[in-house]
């Protein structure tokens, strides 16, 4: 018997977007009773990825009839990246590695896996412009506002759920073969025509270059400890030989956008999918990648395992805005400040110097051109980098100062940096001395320790931060006095 598919699209989209697609399955010999097609409401306001995700578990018993450990594969379109991964990770690691094991292949489709830059303007721009709930009843012209919030450049919601499936001890996408095998595609180019207007720079119209893919690694700069060599630590990435998680490809599709690319589907993309879904090896695996289209494929590999120098040519070459221009490509870094008790730092400044020879440093503007802090918490802000051609390569140092500010005169933010082995106290003082706050200071390599560079073109990274928050001793008044009675 056939495995079933299951189809799964994205925002304010229906079982309708996914039609040429289905018919296009079914024309390379894929039953229809082998096709189903999932349908789920994205635009009311109180329901939530996770809530969907829930939802498709009953509807695969009670209407795919896929029982307790029945496998299948899913295809997913844009925000159904989120509702598959949510699913695999609900329950924490014993019950999800049941799930985990009963889904086979996964091929993300112009996936949204680190959300949207559209997803902020949810209410003004999405929902009542162009994608709002026209359907009359309880939910009309309701944008989905807590999708919308998972969506978010930088959400909790995309945060936590990296942690749970790509950054654990137990990856849910790994190299053995009680995990899923997993593709993504992407359209190389955003909207043309009326649509255009919704297009930002680096993306498919919706989604990131940067944020479709599920390679991924996490920096720590943990400013709490004594030990300099304990303040800045890298994971792995998840292509590095030190870890077993798997090395998810990315494929850009020539012609399509975030829209086309499913509702116009690609022969080629088709029938590189069909034949993805048969895998069972790590060899069919290898073997399958080298049938992508020459052109395309033969870059995309090298890219994937050559140094990030090499990379930006080969995709570049690929995308079609940026095949002009003089830049090695886009970068994602999502950062999360918070205190040693896990509390979020809402108030903080991050500067990011470069230098050849560690004496002159100038301000990487780059960095500040296109800064997201998310709006459920400014603790958390998703930086998009326009890296300038040949930087990703470059062997030079870094300089991170991060100023943080309590907003009170109570409380101040403590740590070391590397201009000291002596913790330092910042406090509301500071920040308003004549020549500016000190702020805490950490100086590292663009080549890493752990292998290839910093600074890494079509990736998303994950960078947190912590301080210690502590009452200052000499506040006036202080935040709690005794005194004594006698």
């Amino acid at each position: 018997m056939a495995r079933p598919i299951v189809l799964i699209h994205g925002y304010s989209a229906d079982s309708h977007d996914f039609s040429a697609f289905s018919k296009g399955l079914q024309a390379r010999n894929i039953n229809a009773k082998d096709i189903n097609i999932c349908d789920y409401v994205s635009l009311s306001n109180e329901v939530t990825v996770k809530d969907i995700a829930e939802g498709l578990d009953r509807a695969l018993l009670n209407q795919a009839g896929l029982k307790n450990g029945e496998t299948f594969d899913a295809i997913v379109h844009s925000t159904g990246m989120l509702v598959i991964r949510c699913w695999l990770t609900a329950y924490g690691q014993e019950v999800d590695r049941e799930r985990i094991k009963r889904l086979k292949h996964l091929v993300g489709v112009a996936p949204a896996t680190w959300g949207s830059p559209q997803a902020h303007k949810g209410r003004t721009f999405l929902g009542a412009l162009v994608k709002g709930n026209r359907n009359l009843g309880p939910d009309f012209m309701e944008a989905g506002d807590r999708i919308l919030d998972a969506l978010e450049l930088g959400s909790r919601f995309t945060w936590d759920l990296a942690h749970a499936d790509l950054l654990g001890a137990k990856p849910s996408f790994d190299t053995g073969a009680n995990t899923p095998w997993v593709a993504v595609y992407i359209g190389d180019q955003p909207y043309d025509g009326v649509p255009s207007v919704a297009n930002d720079p680096g993306t498919d119209g919706t989604v990131r270059w940067a944020g479709c893919g599920l390679n991924t690694r996490k920096i720590t700069v943990d400013l709490t400890k004594e030990k300099q060599e304990e303040r800045f630590s890298f994971s792995d990435w998840a292509i590095s030989k030190k870890v077993t998680r798997q090395d998810v490809p990315i494929m850009p599709v020539p012609g399509k956008n975030h829209g086309t690319i499913v509702q116009e589907p690609d022969k080629a993309m088709m029938d590189h999918i069909v034949k993805f879904l048969q895998l069972d090896t790590q060899a069919a695996f290898d073997v399958w990648q080298q049938e992508w289209p020459t052109e395309t494929f033969n870059k995309i590999k090298k890219a994937r395992t050559a140094d990030s120098g090499n990379l930006s040519a080969k995709l570049l070459s690929l995308i079609k805005p940026a095949a002009s221009a003089q830049i090695d490509g886009w970068q994602q870094f999502i950062v999360y400040a918070k205190d040693e008790r896990g509390d979020s730092i809402r108030d903080y400044m991050i500067e990011v110097e470069a230098s050849d020879d560690g004496n002159k440093w100038h301000l990487m503007d780059q960095m500040y051109q296109n800064v997201h802090p998310y709006k459920g918490d400014p603790g958390l802000r998703c930086f998009h980098i326009r890296l300038g051609q040949g930087l990703s390569a470059r062997n030079f140092q870094i300089r991170v100062k991060i100023t943080a500010d309590t907003g009170t005169e109570m409380v101040g933010y403590l740590g070391f940096d590397s201009q000291s082995d002596q913790a330092r106290t910042m406090g509301r003082s500071d920040m308003i001395r004549k020549d500016g706050p000190r702020p805490f200071v950490l100086e590292f390599n663009n080549q890493l320790p752990t292998g290839g560079t910093f600074f890494f073109p079509f990736t998303t990274t994950l960078v947190e931060i912590k301080l210690n928050r502590e009452p200052l001793l000499n506040s006036k008044p202080p935040i709690v006095s005794l005194k004594s009675i006698s």
